[in-house]
C-alpha cells in the first residue's frame, strides 16, 4: 500500500493544538486516504529506534504523498514543506478556514476546512480525494532504472502540475460561488425595494390630529364631555387674548 506522511502541527497532550491535529487526521486525512488506498502516517504513530529528526526526514523523502497542514503556521511545518519540495514529490497543503499564508510561501494553494462546519468538512475531503485520484502515482521503489525512471520523471512532473492546477481550480469555483450569493442578495434587496416603492404611502399625521381621532368616539357617546372640553377651549382662547 501506498504511504501519505501526514506534516502537521501536533502539540502535546490535551493541548489544542493536539484536538485539532487528531481531528484533522481522524475525520478528514484518514479517510480520504483509506479510500484510496493510501496507509496514513503521522510521525507520533512511528515507532522507530533512530531520532525523531530523522525519521521525519525518511518519511519525507520515501513517502508516496504527503498532505500538510499549515495551520498556525508551524515552523517545524514549514521546514518539513521545504525539504518535501525539494524532492519534486508529491504534496497537498490543507489550512484552517480564515488563515492566511505567509508571504513567503504565498505562491502555494491550500485546501480550507472548517472543522465545526460539517459541510466543509464533506468538501474539503471530496477535494482532496479528487486531487490524490488526479496523481498517477507509482509506489516507491529503492532500485528504478532505464525506462521505469523516466516514467517516473514524467510522472513526478505531471503531478507537480496537478497540485498547482487543481486547487487554483476549486478556488475559482469558491469565487463564483460567493459571486453567486452576492447577485442572489442583491436581487432581493432589489425587488424588497421595488415592493417598497409600490406600495401606497399613508400621510403623517400630525400629535393633536391623532388625538382628536382617538377622543372624538368617547365625546359623541357623552355629550356632556364635549361640552365640557369646548367649554375649556373657549377659556383657553380668552386666555391667549
Amino acid at each position: 500500500m501506498k504511504t501519505c506522511f501526514v506534516v502537521s502541527p501536533i502539540g502535546e497532550e490535551g493541548t489544542d493544538i493536539r484536538k485539532r491535529a487528531d481531528q484533522v487526521y481522524k475525520y478528514i486525512i484518514d479517510p480520504v486516504c483509506q479510500k484510496c488506498e493510501f496507509h496514513a502516517v503521522r510521525v507520533d504513530q512511528i515507532n522507530q529506534v533512530d531520532s525523531i529528526t530523522q525519521t521525519i526526514l525518511d518519511m519525507l523523502m520515501k513517502s508516496d504523498l504527503v498532505i500538510a497542514d499549515i495551520t498556525g503556521h508551524n515552523p517545524n511545518a514549514f521546514y518539513e514543506m521545504g525539504f518535501r519540495a525539494c524532492t519534486g514529490k508529491p504534496m497537498i497543503h490543507l489550512k484552517g478556514k480564515g488563515e492566511s499564508i505567509p508571504f513567503d510561501i504565498s505562491n502555494i494553494r491550500a485546501f480550507d476546512y472548517e472543522l465545526t462546519d460539517l459541510d466543509s468538512v464533506e468538501e474539503v475531503k471530496n477535494r482532496l480525494e479528487q486531487t490524490i485520484k488526479s496523481f498517477n502515482i507509482i509506489e516507491s521503489a529503492d532500485n528504478i532504472t532505464g525506462d521505469q525512471s523516466d516514467y517516473q520523471e514524467q510522472n513526478e512532473t505531471s503531478v507537480e502540475d496537478t497540485v498547482q492546477i487543481l486547487p487554483i481550480l476549486y478556488a475559482i469555483q469558491d469565487q463564483i460561488g460567493q459571486l453567486k450569493e452576492e447577485i442572489h442578495n442583491k436581487d432581493t434587496e432589489t425587488i424588497q425595494a421595488i415592493v417598497k416603492a409600490s406600495q401606497p404611502t399613508m400621510p403623517v399625521e400630525d400629535a393633536s390630529t391623532a388625538v382628536m381621532k382617538a377622543l372624538l368616539p368617547e365625546l359623541l357617546k357623552n355629550p356632556s364631555s364635549m361640552k365640557a372640553l369646548m367649554e375649556i377651549g373657549e377659556m383657553a382662547q380668552k386666555n391667549k387674548k
